[in-house]
């Protein structure tokens, strides 16, 4: 084959190919191939744009914003609970709390730091939500503390007591009376009590039930001593309770309460024992205010 025909022949081979090939589906395939790189193009440009927006803003809230919350003054907040009433609050991180009769508990409106603290008199029931990145405080009375990440418990801690008593629910937690130098772990079922005047921190086994039976309402005793019982009652029901004669400080009783009056309550502890008892009514004062009632419990035997 000379040059000439081979030059014909590719030309007619160069045709025949280019007959064979469908201008159509290429045609589909290039303009989808133009808009991906288009469309991507356009995607890198929006996530650079966003990135530039963001990021000082990002660096904004980390060294500014953020330090300057943390520096600033945060507002406590006192919640209190009246005489018969059971009192319920939820913390900032979404932990809850039951205040029992008289009690009082101080809290941070936000919490801050590495540590999420609060403060009790008297009797609450915490159910703390868990976190192990911040440990949940709370401070007693005679720098005693509690602590835990993630638990429920019940602190009993009034001032106008001589012991102090902290029961496990669940979980676990860390309890350290530092003027007593003492620290201790509990397990569920377990109570620290503790009697900061002689220097005691004893670790018990307990009724969890009993302890916190409080918080449903209801009042509990397990071989109580009268004593005991009268304390409760007077916080509960707002009165003045005086027992006349030390033995009947040794009386004890088994019982539960729940929507009893205080009447109610003297009568059933009345058949029990050989007690009596009598009410005064209340009494106005020059300021318009009133007296709480007194109830004087004495022995019925001569």
């Amino acid at each position: 084959m000379n040059g000439f025909n081979k030059d014909i022949y590719d030309l007619s081979e160069n045709l025949r190919k280019q007959k064979e090939i469908d201008t159509g589906r290429a045609w589909n395939r290039l303009s989808r191939k133009i808009t991906f790189l288009s469309f991507r193009a356009k995607a890198w440009n929006i996530t650079r744009t966003a990135a530039a927006i963001l990021l000082p803003l990002f660096l904004l809230h980390q060294y500014v914003i953020q330090p300057m919350l943390n520096t600033m003054p945060v507002e406590m907040i006192t919640l209190t609970s009246a005489p018969g009433m059971v009192t319920k609050a939820v913390l900032p991180d979404g932990s809850e709390v039951w205040l029992n009769a008289q009690s009082e508990l101080i809290y941070p409106q936000r919490f801050t730091g590495k540590e999420r603290t609060v403060s009790i008199s008297g009797e609450a029931y915490f159910k703390v939500v868990a976190d192990k990145k911040h440990r949940f405080n709370v401070l007693m009375p005679d720098d005693i503390l509690v602590s835990a990440y993630g638990t429920e418990f019940n602190i009993h801690a009034y001032n106008d007591e001589p012991g102090y008593h902290v029961t496990l629910a669940r979980g676990n937690i860390e309890v350290e009376a530092a003027r007593l130098m003492k620290k201790e772990t509990l397990a569920v079922g377990q109570k620290a009590v503790l009697m900061p005047e002689t220097g005691e921190m004893n670790i018990v086994q307990t009724d969890t039930y009993v302890d916190t039976a409080w918080r449903e309402g209801k009042m509990v005793f397990r071989r109580e001593k009268l004593e005991t019982i009268t304390q409760k009652l007077s916080r509960k029901f707002g009165v003045v309770i005086r027992l006349e004669g030390d033995t009947l400080k040794d009386y004890e009783y088994t019982a539960t309460f729940t929507d009893e009056t205080l009447e109610d309550i003297l009568d059933l502890l009345k058949r029990s024992a050989p007690i009596t008892y009598t009410i005064s009514r209340q009494e106005q004062r020059a300021n318009d205010t009133f007296t709480h009632k007194t109830v004087i419990i004495k022995n019925s035997k001569r």
